[in-house]
């Protein structure tokens, strides 16, 4: 799976300007309800917000998804192997 934001400038925002965003898109994914084609637009607006964030924090998305990726492969990885080897026992 691969998500891609838009490549907005978000040098003219601040670190809070961006967190008012992302609390403004919570707060519709929120209110999306049960309508599953809304959740999803709310959820990827949330996620571009999100992203947005940390870009004006100055933090390198891609170095940040990779790091984050291994952390989950290690401890999922765990999971996964001590599940097979329950299966098997």
């Amino acid at each position: 799976m691969k998500i891609s934001i838009y490549p907005l400038d978000y040098s003219q925002y601040t670190p809070a300007q961006q967190m008012g965003k992302v609390m403004e898109e919570l707060k519709e994914l929120e209110l999306a309800g049960d309508n599953l084609e809304h959740v999803a637009e709310e959820t990827l607006d949330l996620i571009q917000a999100l992203a947005g964030y940390l870009i004006t924090l100055g933090i390198d998305l891609e170095a940040a998804n990779k790091r984050h990726i291994e952390k989950l492969e290690r401890r999922h990885g765990r999971v996964q192997r001590a599940e097979k080897q329950s299966a098997v026992s």
